[in-house]
């Protein structure tokens, strides 16, 4: 197999093998962060960046170094800008690196850390946390946002899923008119309880609100993902923001998300933190939760 010499070449090639969508979008984020880390160090144009450079194991420790400090964040995390990068991601960075590696013909085989575990609460508590943000609207979040996250949250209590897994549904996967109303996610099907019920609806009629104009002002026709954004984006390069009601990258709803509970709970949780653990303590397929 020829591996291209340009590195952001050969990162295009590697992440076209990938067919988990999850999988693929944060191997994308790490090695295209590791690609304009080494350009900027160098002091080059990421086009001048080499397969080979990418796969020099001294360049990787260095930029796994300034990615623990933090210098290469990108966006605020829950401690700040310059927060040191978590345990989570930094093991997901060294994954991503040492898969690419491989699929290059030189493997590097760098030791990731120990994968930490988030806390999941109990059903009990995952569904009266539930009911508390459902019903109570926190003064500086708009409301369709808070809609927008109550209904992720419900979904979750009542599969059990995660962001990425829930990230692209869409309409056609809701049955809420049913005596049972239920949602499909990953092709199978979960019964909503009443709450959960109730906040799904609400957030579908907020949806098709926030989509009702785009068979006109798009050319795209009816919006079938289930998360859409709540407002409108910025101007970017000169050309104009983009219009609310057009599907959400997961990153934008897990900010809406940490924001809610943050301002309602005193304490942002990860969504997965609502997917609940049995009866007796053992988390129901515990895995390391997302990197941040």
């Amino acid at each position: 197999m020829s591996v291209p010499a340009h590195g952001t070449a050969a990162v295009n090639r590697f992440l076209d093998t990938l067919r988990a969508e999850a999988t693929r979008r944060q191997r994308r984020a790490y090695l295209e962060e590791y690609v304009s880390w080494l350009a900027a160090h160098r002091q080059c144009d990421i086009g001048r960046v080499a397969t080979e450079d990418l796969l020099d194991e001294e360049n990787a420790l260095a930029w796994l170094a300034a990615a623990r400090r933090g210098t290469t964040r990108r966006r605020p995390g829950l401690q700040g800008p310059t927060a040191p990068a978590a345990v989570n991601s930094m093991a997901a960075r060294t994954s991503s690196v040492n898969t690419f590696s491989r699929y290059c013909g030189h493997p590097l085989e760098l030791r990731p850390p120990g994968p930490q575990f988030a806390e999941r609460l109990t059903p009990t508590e995952a569904h009266r946390t539930l009911r508390l943000l459902a019903g109570h609207h926190p003064a500086g979040t708009l409301e369709a946002t808070w809609e927008r996250s109550v209904a992720l949250i419900a979904l979750a209590v009542c599969t059990g899923q995660g962001i990425s897994t829930l990230h692209p549904m869409r309409l056609a996967d809701l049955e809420l008119e049913r005596a049972l109303p239920r949602a499909r996610v990953a092709d199978a099907w979960y019964p909503l309880d009443t709450v959960s019920r109730g906040a799904v609806a609400r957030w579908k009629s907020t949806h098709q609100a926030l989509t009702a104009g785009h068979l006109k002002a798009l050319r795209g026709g009816r919006v079938e993902e289930l998360w859409v954004t709540t407002a409108p984006g910025r101007p970017r390069g000169g050309r104009p923001a983009l219009p609310a009601g057009l599907p959400a990258a997961v990153r934008t709803l897990e900010a809406a998300h940490r924001k809610l509970t943050a301002t309602a709970l005193g304490t942002p949780l990860l969504l997965e933190q609502f997917c609940g653990v049995e009866a007796h303590g053992k988390p129901e397929g515990q895995a390391p939760l997302p990197a941040r």
